[in-house]
């Protein structure tokens, strides 16, 4: 109580009020009384009731608010709840000060000016400028050093560690400071906790880990926790205490924490179903279930959509052990997949084995096991794009027992972020160089990498020419033709205008062209040309494989080359082309080699240019000795998709065993056979002797002719 002499005056006049109202009392519930004394008294009491409720605001004022005449005069226009400020980056700052609660704080009696330095002019003059709330909260936590030096405030080591990060109005306020011990005893354990971890406070751990000690309240009074004091977990926190601890990283710091939860929940209980017993070993409860805002399994069920509750576990650093020891994370990040393809699909639309009431444990040999296993999975929606799959040169890889062969997650990515691919034109190429990353530089010197560059639309990526799913041995198949006219429309029409040999302009004349030369050929300029023979089998139609060449001949791939190059000059010649044809024949293999002209490189294939650069001479082909021939090969497809190419002798298109053998190839003045050159000269010979022969012996015999019809003796009849 206030010891002033306003207030000493006033508890005089109340206590004599309250003497004369016992007395009024008294006198009225008395039988008989003195009237005039009664009527004295009514005359007393009204004018002390008259005096007390004049003083009676005094008294409370002076009892009440004890603030200093500066403060009453900020509180003129500070008391108003609608006063507020707005700053520099549009927030808006609440001036208004409760003058009651002000008036209970340690700083009632300090002017405000003690604080807001320089504020009173500052009103005179002009205002202050403030850029954000943060500013404000800094600048206004300097003054307390004012009063209370940071050497004091360092004395307990956890104060000294949040003066680093946060100002103190955001632990204790401003204007309603109370002191430690009332404000303690006011306030609950939660409330007191509260006070500092509302905040956006963190730690910093040993691995430079930043971890966030930052509760946000209204999730943890909705929690099933809500109800339980901060201590039931932390034991060793409370109003009086809070030791300074440090850890090694964040899984130390959740490993500690996963301990309180066993205080309550028993291992016995939590192993009784089998998934969660097995997480259990490898991942802390908070992962999963979250620390503050725990909600009970049936609420977190009943209010969680699917793959929300799915998420709960999965959003951790969760993983699982192969049968070989690899372990493979199953963390799933809930923003990629709510913005991938199958962001709207429930989980269940791929793991139907799963859902809120069923979780089967999995096991698998190997990561790449599981990665298989997943791949199936996408032939439920892409059954299509599947099959097409199955007909691929990558699967070809996948039978033939390579398991690092492409799988749709491999070049996809993983079916929780994978994109779509009408909006990510890349997929085509950056999938691609995650195996064939030693041809892309080819690619980027192209003109198709260029048109990509300058923003064309549709500019050719890998898939546009090798297709998206069913890719095929480039040397084996008529493929890259293919995505070459999905672009360039009407080739045949186009090539006719100068593709063609006067007065002979036929479309078959292109057609020719087009079967035997890839388009590479022509337009990659100073690319090396090789000629390839391919082996197909004519009842299949299908490549001939180079261990089933070999199984025929009764030998094995590494022995077939010796096996077919007789003279073991490491060079097919032709008459060896022969023998290999003839002995395919005689075992019942009735096989072909199909002629095709190409680049030498992959990396050639991909490195075309200008149509201006192209090859549009007739005679770099179709003449003796062009160099477009010098190099041959017999190429075989292999059980794993790649090809062998064995070497052979330029001579083998001009001798007259590839006849038979190599059909459909066959360009005029460049793979001329030369005993068909020499018969077609002895044919023109013959033909121009026979009648040069007739006319001759006619000259020569018309004197004999004429003595024949004169008769004999010479004389005409």
């Amino acid at each position: 109580m206030s010891k002033t002499p306003e207030s000493f005056l006033a508890c005089i006049l109340l206590s004599r009020y309250a003497i004369k109202l016992r007395s009024f009392w008294y006198l009225l519930i008395m039988e008989k009384f003195n009237r005039g004394a009664f009527m004295d008294n009514i005359k007393r009491l009204t004018a002390f009731l008259f005096i007390a409720f004049l003083l009676f605001p005094a008294y409370y004022d002076t009892v009440h608010s004890e603030v200093t005449d500066q403060a009453k005069i900020c509180l003129t226009c500070h008391a108003n709840r609608g006063l507020t400020k707005t700053l520099e980056n549009k927030e808006i700052l609440s001036l208004f000060v409760d003058k009651d609660q002000f008036s209970q704080s340690v700083h009632k009696s300090i002017d405000c000016n003690g604080c807001h330095t320089g504020y009173m002019a500052a009103h005179v003059a002009k205002k202050k400028t403030i850029k954000s709330k943060k500013e404000y909260a800094q600048k206004a936590s300097q003054v307390c050093s004012t009063c209370h030096p940071d050497d004091q405030l360092k004395k307990i080591p956890l104060h000294a560690s949040l003066m680093k990060q946060g100002t103190c109005v955001e632990c204790h306020g401003s204007h309603y400071i109370k002191s430690m011990k009332e404000w303690k005893k006011d306030l609950s354990e939660a409330q007191y906790c509260f006070t500092c971890h509302e905040s956006a406070i963190s730690k910093r751990l040993e691995s430079g880990e930043s971890l966030s000690l930052r509760v946000n309240k209204s999730d943890y009074k909705s929690s099933i926790h809500g109800n339980l004091p901060c201590s039931s977990c932390h034991p060793e926190f409370s109003k009086t205490k809070h030791p300074v601890r440090s850890f090694k990283n964040k899984n130390e710091y959740t490993a500690l924490a996963t301990k309180a939860c066993s205080t309550c929940h028993t291992d016995e209980q939590l192993k009784k179903s089998p998934i969660h017993g097995s997480l259990m070993a490898k991942a802390s409860c908070v992962e999963c279930h979250g620390s503050h805002a725990v909600r009970g399994i049936k609420v977190a069920k009943a209010t969680a959509d699917e793959t929300g509750y799915c998420l709960s576990c999965h959003r951790g650093s969760l993983s699982m052990t192969m049968a070989n020891g690899e372990r493979l994370s199953v963390y799933v990040d809930g923003a990629s997949l709510k913005n991938s393809a199958h962001g709207s699909l429930l989980c269940t639309a791929c793991h139907s084995e799963f859902s809120k009431s069923q979780h089967p444990m999995k096991r698998f040999e190997s990561i790449r096991a599981y990665t298989l296993a997943g791949a199936k999975l996408c032939s439920k929606c892409h059954p299509d794009a599947y099959t097409q799959y199955e007909n691929s040169i990558h699967y070809t890889l996948f039978k033939a027992g390579n398991k690092d062969a492409p799988h749709c997650t491999d070049c996809h990515g993983s079916a929780h972020s994978v994109t779509r691919t009408k909006t990510d034109k890349t997929i085509g190429l950056t999938s691609c160089n995650k195996c064939h990353a030693e041809w892309n530089s080819s690619y980027e010197a192209s003109v198709h990498n260029r048109a990509r560059l300058q923003g064309v639309k549709d500019a050719p990526v890998c898939s546009s020419c090798h297709n998206a799913h069913d890719i095929q041995s480039t040397k084996m198949s008529t493929q890259i033709k293919e995505g070459c006219f999905k672009c360039h429309k009407d080739m045949g029409k186009v090539h006719n205008k100068w593709l063609k040999n006067p007065p002979i302009t036929l479309s078959t004349f292109v057609d020719l062209h087009f079967e035997g030369v890839s388009c590479a050929a022509c337009h990659s300029p100073g690319a090396q040309r090789v000629i390839s023979l391919n082996m197909f089998d004519c009842k299949t139609g299908k490549p001939l494989t180079e261990e089933e060449v070999a199984q025929h001949l009764g030998t094995d791939t590494t022995g077939l080359m010796e096996k077919i190059d007789k003279n073991g000059n490491g060079v097919i010649d032709a008459s060896e082309l022969w023998g290999l044809f003839s002995d395919l024949i005689s075992k019942g293999v009735w096989v072909t080699f199909t002629g095709k002209m190409d680049v030498s490189s992959s990396a050639e294939a991909h490195q075309l240019g200008e149509k201006t650069e192209a090859t549009r001479n007739c005679e770099t082909c179709h003449y003796p000795d062009s160099e477009y021939f010098k190099d041959v090969a017999v190429v075989m497809s292999r059980g794993d998709g790649n090809t062998t190419a064995l070497p052979a002798e330029s001579g083998v298109l001009q001798s007259i065993y590839s006849v038979l053998p190599v059909r459909k190839f066959y360009a005029i003045g460049g793979t001329n056979i030369n005993l068909f050159d020499l018969l077609f000269y002895l044919a023109i010979i013959g033909g121009l002797a026979v009648p040069i022969a007739h006319l001759s012996a006619r000259i020569i015999f018309s004197p004999i002719r004429s003595l024949r019809k004169m008769g004999k003796g010479g004389k005409k009849k």
